[in-house]
């Protein structure tokens, strides 16, 4: 019989106030006590029954790989994990919390696609070894993309390692201060830096997530969520073996090629939590036909979490109507606000409180008011704060400020970045000496009560004629202007004449290729946000779907967009469809970049509908 989790576990701990000391004891104790019960499923596919692995047996592999890592004296030292999505990047992963290694996801896509930046990964984690898979290892694009001073570095081929020989059976004992894993974030407005997660800020986000979702034992997860990104690795595989609990998951693609296995898995496996970025309930929206819900009860589903991009109030409105038949019910709806900084999570909730949004008043910016999602109350256990980004001086509630997160899940530092770390991760509120150090978002937000709002990015703010704008609003109008116009886009600043000015980029929406009515959209978009915002864009122009540049975690990357456009690789002499140009059709705009979504190949045609 299954004890609830919070009667479960060591009642206290002086270190990180969880009742332990670092996750790998999180793991012994589930293996110890819930041997039998299937801790893991992946679906190949995105269907079936998938592969299991109990807590006896995930235990038992990782054990036996940990054995290997302090053999080779990995205990303190990174440790680069290069997989394809499956069960045995999750037995290397937690190998080496036993081993008291520091473990380094990376984001494997295809070996063209992922190779160039895993090697940037490894030159700035310098890693004592690789953990891969034979195809992998073996495969010339990832190996030769290594820069000369990693050519020595060993790589371990898991799946022909002995079984036996490895087995470790005392792990080795580190403090709630180890670094667990680096996270690396390419952010949206900078090149990738390691995160450190240390056990300690782990079990301390892992218990925040717990109470704010109101997981236990008997929580049963299902997640499409690439395990290289925090929110599939912290919230999707790490919270559920944190609870002693069922993670059912899939391959990132298996979900973007048919949209519908995510829910036939959710609706199959009587999963009660699920979620991810916004534009997976968008697609979810647009392509699940009517008939399809009939084979589908999500009646189980009790926290649809979603965060990771900005959220957007219309779309998650269209999925609940539209899954409402198949028993999904609206107040499961949990928008939430996190980064890979804070391990995880900031924001989110109550469970079961659904979309809650605030309308703002008209302003010299906004004319017409915005609504703005609410992304839920702050995490039980952190400090949260709004502060002039300028002054550093806290704001009062509903003014608009940086936000600032301070408390035991904030992670410490960025790896070998010192500088940057104390800048960011050290910040002080003017006048308030006591209060302690925090972390500096870079987001912009405000608080509605004991809610949080987010309103946008502190460096991508657009100025015009001396008002600002935020971009993430900006797109919200270019993307409702026209039928034919997706849920992608990048609206930034530019100077032109010496003056200040923006451009929108827009993504068409897969399906509308050669709808004859979007040589009317330019001047749609630039209407609507006329509308909304009192201004137009000096240029408007339409792209083909996924061809916005991002980052790992599906963000709009604005600045690398802009530079685009600006170095003239938006030319509309590269399109075969005439409907795709500049507004203005000047030859100083190109044509959409040659990049994708991250989960999204170009290679691959995504089916139209299920």
């Amino acid at each position: 019989m299954e004890a609830m989790f919070a009667d479960n576990r060591p009642q206290s701990s002086s270190e990180t106030g969880t009742g332990w000391v670092n996750f790998s004891e999180v793991l012994r104790h589930h293996a110890s006590h819930l041997p039998d019960k299937i801790a893991l499923r992946f679906l190949e596919r995105g269907e079936g029954e998938g592969k299991c692995l109990t807590y006896a047996e995930l235990d038992q592999h990782a054990r036996t790989l940990a054995g290997q890592l302090v053999a080779k004296g990995a205990e303190g030292r990174p440790v680069l994990l290069v997989y394809p999505a499956g069960l045995s990047f999750i037995i290397s992963f937690c190998a080496c919390l036993y081993a008291g290694a520091i473990a380094v996801p990376t984001p494997f896509i295809t070996p063209s696609r992922s190779a160039a930046r895993i090697a940037a990964i490894a030159l700035d984690a310098s890693p004592c070894l690789v953990l891969t898979c034979t195809r992998l290892a073996t495969d010339k694009t990832l190996r030769g993309a290594f820069p000369a001073e990693l050519s020595g570095l060993p790589w371990i081929i898991t799946d022909e390692e002995s079984v036996e020989e490895g087995l470790l059976q005392t792990p080795p004992a580190f403090s709630s201060e180890a670094p667990a894993f680096l996270q690396y974030t390419s952010g949206s407005t900078a090149n990738p830096k390691g995160v450190i997660v240390t056990h300690g800020n782990l079990l301390a986000n892992m218990e925040m997530i717990r109470i704010a979702f109101g997981h236990d034992v008997k929580t049963r997860m299902v997640s499409w969520l690439p395990l290289f990104h925090d929110m599939g690795l912290v919230g999707g595989l790490l919270q559920p073996l944190y609870l002693g609990a069922l993670s059912v998951l899939m391959s990132p693609m298996d979900f973007i090629q048919r949209p519908l296995r995510w829910l036939q898995a959710i609706s199959h496996f009587r999963a009660t939590s699920s979620g991810g970025p916004n534009f997976a309930y968008s697609l979810c929206a647009d392509r699940i036909r009517p008939e399809r819900l009939r084979e589908l009860d999500l009646r189980s589903w009790r926290v649809a979490f979603c965060g990771a991009e900005p959220v957007r109030a219309d779309d998650l409105r269209r999925f609940a109507d539209g899954l409402t038949p198949a028993g999904f019910d609206p107040k499961a709806l949990f928008p939430c606000y996190g980064m890979a900084e804070t391990t995880l999570f900031v924001s989110g909730g109550p469970a079961g409180r659904g979309l809650s949004s605030i309308h703002t008043p008209a302003t010299p910016s906004q004319p017409a008011g915005m609504e703005r999602v609410i992304c839920g109350q702050g995490a039980i256990g952190q400090r949260l704060a709004i502060v002039d980004p300028e002054s550093r001086c806290r704001l009062p509630e509903g003014e608009v400020g940086e936000i600032w997160v301070g408390g035991p899940h904030v992670g410490a530092g960025y790896w070998q970045q010192e500088d940057m770390s104390e800048a960011t991760f050290r910040a002080k509120i003017s006048g308030e000496a006591d209060a302690g150090g925090f972390l500096r978002t870079g987001d912009l937000g405000l608080m509605q009560g004991q809610d949080l709002v987010v309103v946008g990015r502190l460096k991508e703010v657009i100025i015009v004629r001396g008002v600002k704008h935020h971009p993430e609003d900006i797109e919200i109008a270019a993307s409702r202007a026209h039928p034919a116009l997706g849920g992608a886009a990048a609206a930034f600043a530019i100077e032109r004449d010496g003056v200040d000015d923006f451009i929108v980029l827009q993504e068409v929406k897969r399906g509308h290729l050669n709808d004859p009515t979007l040589e009317s959209a330019p001047k749609a978009v630039s209407a609507a946000i006329c509308e909304t915002f009192g201004t137009t864009p000096s240029d408007v122009v339409l792209v083909k779907p996924g061809t916005l540049l991002r980052t790992t975690s599906n963000k709009i990357r604005r600045a690398a967009c802009r530079k685009a456009y600006l170095s003239g690789e938006l030319t509309p002499s590269r399109l075969d469809w005439p409907a795709l140009v500049p507004q203005d059709q000047s030859a100083e705009r190109d044509v959409p970049l040659d990049v994708s979504l991250p989960y999204e190949p170009k290679h691959f045609e995504a089916k139209q509908n299920d």
